[in-house]
């Protein structure tokens, strides 16, 4: 195997265990669809420094007992063990009071102020690609206390310097246009194959905390839209 190959390898595990460590004990946490790596990553939270944080499912199962993940994070079978049921619709009244304390959500597109977009890429009218659709991104991100974004494809197609359409609310156009407009104050991080990113706290810009191993800061610029 390649040193190429290996560092590949690595790069699923570096990216759970980081965001692994944004989960505190004690927070009650939620995932979208298609989100592995955040299930993972929960699992491994509870097991070790968080045993008391909350996992509320995509299948509406809290605290499920996971022993293999599905295809999709949607599936059914991953509410297997649940200590309880909460519907959506309940999931979305705890957000709204506030008590959903982190999010893990993706986005086809995510660009500097943390807006993600998965709905269409180019004109919304006449899209080049029209894309699955953000569920409950655009109900949550204006909602809850911190967000974890995060993609295993860090590009120039993927970190853009604006959204072609804004599914999911960041930092909106930045300094302080979230607060203007009545949204909830929340903690923005991103996590990629390559690194992780905080956002300035006045410009509320993207910038580089961490590079992942075996990856450089050259890396990280030659794969980003801005």
């Amino acid at each position: 195997m390649s040193l190429e190959e290996i560092k590949q390898k690595m790069v699923p595990e570096i990216m759970i265990k980081c965001m692994a460590k944004e989960i505190g004990d004690g927070d009650i946490v939620g995932h979208g669809l298609a989100s592995p790596l955040p299930v993972l990553a929960m699992i491994l939270a509870k097991e070790t420094h968080a045993p008391n944080m909350v996992y509320l499912g995509a299948v509406e199962g809290i605290d499920p007992k996971i022993k293999k993940l599905k295809i999709s994070t949607g599936d059914p079978e991953m509410s297997k063990g649940c200590v309880a049921y909460m519907e959506l619709a309940e999931m979305f009244d705890l957000a709204q009071k506030g008590k959903l304390n982190l999010m893990f959500l993706g986005g086809a597109q995510i660009d500097k102020y943390g807006n993600t977009n998965l709905s269409v890429i180019g004109d919304y009218y006449k899209p080049k690609v029209r894309l699955p659709g953000g569920a409950a991104t655009a109900f949550l991100m204006p909602l809850v206390e911190k967000m974890i974004l995060w993609t295993v494809r860090h590009s120039k197609r993927t970190l853009v310097e604006k959204v072609d359409f804004r599914t999911g609310q960041g930092y909106l156009e930045g300094g302080d246009s979230r607060e203007k407009l009545g949204l909830r104050k929340t903690t923005l991080r991103l996590i990629t194959n390559l690194g992780v990113f905080g956002f300035d706290e006045k410009t509320r810009i993207m910038k580089l905390e961490s590079v992942h191993p075996g990856f450089t800061v050259e890396d990280i610029k030659n794969n980003t839209g801005f």
